[in-house]
């Protein structure tokens, strides 16, 4: 899909849309990814909010929000994809999340009032969906939005929670399986991500990452790229087995993590309880 092709301007919201995208092609790559924001809303709704976004295909690398600064923006992943970093105060920075199509981001911001937590930096050929927090009220009943950002907000605690435990009990090679499985899937499983990065995410050396990649792609489970790690074979990269010994005690687990937090989980919400 690329219905988005255009100039970059800055990210700025505003009530354009592109010319050379249909509403109607807009409005069924929105329902097609079902980002977790606009979840239930009418086609009405839909279109009203959809009718004044602003549609962004970013040509080159750009920060779209930063850290410690307002959000200009909440914006929908709708291609490519947006590195989520953090900067400790110390200057280390740390590669925090890989968001996809489907996933929402500087929502928080937007109607805390408050400044970025992280930044938002996305990658070369994004599509980015911008919106305001005015936009969205005004399309969005308020019970519906906070049922979605209810929703939102306890995935993130899931995944931040998973990548914890990972942190502490599963070793580098392990961890090095849990974000390629975590970053890709079965419908998109190229992930744009250099060896340092995957390293920071891992918490281990590069060589630790090379050397995993390397058992990896011998056994024809991933292909390297330049900048990109494809995943071929998502069951044998759960199940891979180390050259030198039996499948880690972490591996089944791998799975169980795999299995709980896909990109834009889906699992069912019953009704909002009433005032």
């Amino acid at each position: 899909m690329h219905l988005y092709d255009h100039p970059e301007p800055g990210p700025k919201v505003g009530v354009s849309r592109q010319r050379d995208a249909s509403h109607a092609d807009l409005v069924a790559a929105i329902k097609a990814l079902q980002p977790d924001v606009l979840r239930g809303a009418s086609d009405a709704q839909l279109g009203g909010f959809l009718s004044h976004a602003t549609v962004r295909r970013m040509r080159r690398r750009k920060e779209i929000l930063r850290q410690g600064e307002p959000a200009a923006c909440g914006f929908i992943v709708i291609e490519g994809q947006v590195d989520v970093t953090f900067t400790d105060p110390d200057g280390n920075r740390v590669l925090a999340h890989l968001a996809r199509p489907g996933e929402v981001l500087g929502e928080a911001e937007l109607f805390s009032g408050l400044t970025c937590a992280a930044s938002c930096t996305c990658h070369p050929g994004a599509v980015l969906l911008l919106f305001d927090a005015a936009l969205i009220l005004r399309h969005l009943p308020a019970e519906l939005l906070l049922r979605n950002l209810a929703r939102i907000f306890h995935n993130r605690m899931i995944r931040d929670n998973s990548m914890h435990s990972v942190a502490m009990f599963y070793d580098a090679a392990e961890r090095v399986r849990v974000h390629l499985l975590s970053m890709s899937s079965a419908d998109a499983p190229e992930v744009q991500i250099s060896q340092n990065e995957l390293a920071g995410f891992a918490g281990c050396s590069r060589q630790t990452v090379n050397r995993t990649l390397a058992q990896l792609r011998a056994e024809g489970i991933v292909e390297m790229g330049r900048g990109t790690i494809r995943v071929l074979d998502r069951k044998r990269l759960v199940d891979f087995r180390h050259s030198d010994g039996p499948v880690a005690a972490g591996a089944p687990l791998v799975a169980r993590f795999r299995a709980t937090v896909p990109p834009g989980t889906r699992q069912p919400i019953s009704q909002m309880p009433q005032a």
